[in-house]
């Protein structure tokens, strides 16, 4: 599926572990460095057209693989704590440094955690893309379910796997080809444990009770077609944010994975022209 070969690194938390990282570098010093976040099942593996192409406009991009998901095969699909989410995001922004813009963005589950790195640490960005984000998933649990995660107990239970509800790969994309790749991926995520299930709600609950105020200029992208982000709830919570500057696309006919669309070039240049406005 890709386009040009990342280099891979790895980057140590503040636990000790090592995680991965795809970085697309540009030919010359980066007009901005972006740093992406992929969805609960994909990884950064699946965005390699997006990312070739803001290297290719002169953007260094970054795409942290979560921990337990993608290249990073210890532990799948489990965290101790949704707080370790961010601290991994925030580690990773605080060894790039501020020598040029640091743009953060989150693609459906991690455009969640992108928003929730932005409000609890803003300093650590010039920029948040919200791509598709899965602020308000058609597949969120119901009460029964969030109540019973909720008095999660410790132990050996809570690191029960769970299947992830998103086994189809029609959700993701109406493309045939592409949903052959997503069926066929052995780096997709495609179970949980039961607090890494915690996590998430506890993730949600933090991001859709925050104050919402936002210090940086903020990008929300939406497709007409999504099958797992309910468009109008997000769009409604971006605008009674408060934000310096709002930026709104939306692709009445594409699919949830922007990046899988038959032609995605607009996609790709407007978010090349966002970041242009925040690197100028």
């Amino acid at each position: 599926m890709s386009d040009s070969f990342p280099t891979i690194e790895t980057y140590q938390t503040r636990d000790g572990d090592l995680l991965a990282v795809r970085v697309w570098r540009s030919a010359s010093a980066p007009r901005a460095r972006v740093v992406f976040l992929h969805g609960i099942v994909s990884h950064g593996g699946w965005y390699a057209s997006s990312s070739a192409h803001l290297a290719e406009n002169g953007y260094e991009v970054h795409f942290l693989e979560r921990r337990g998901s993608g290249l990073n095969s210890k532990d799948r699909g489990d965290v101790a704590s949704w707080k370790t989410w961010l601290e991994d995001v925030e580690v990773y922004l605080e060894h790039l440094g501020n020598d040029c813009p640091r743009v953060l963005c989150g693609i459906s589950w991690g455009g969640k955690l992108a928003a929730a790195v932005a409000f609890h640490r803003p300093e650590l960005m010039d920029g948040l893309g919200l791509l598709c984000p899965g602020l308000f998933a058609r597949q969120q649990p119901g009460l029964l379910k969030q109540i019973i995660l909720s008095v999660l107990p410790r132990g050996w239970l809570a690191r029960r796997h769970v299947t992830i509800p998103l086994n189809d790969p029609a959700l993701f994309t109406n493309s045939p080809r592409h949903q052959i790749y997503v069926r066929d991926d052995p780096l997709a995520l495609r179970t949980v444990t039961l607090r890494f299930a915690r996590g998430d709600l506890l993730l949600t609950r933090f991001v859709c009770e925050a104050t919402l105020s936002l210090k940086m200029p903020t990008l929300l992208v939406l497709a007409g077609q999504d099958k797992i982000v309910v468009g109008d709830p997000t769009r409604d919570y971006l605008e009674k944010t408060v934000i310096p500057q709002k930026t709104l696309h939306e692709y009445p006919t594409a699919a949830h994975t922007l990046e899988f669309e038959s032609q995605p070039d607009q996609y790709f240049n407007d978010l090349s022209q966002w970041l242009d406005g925040i690197a100028n």
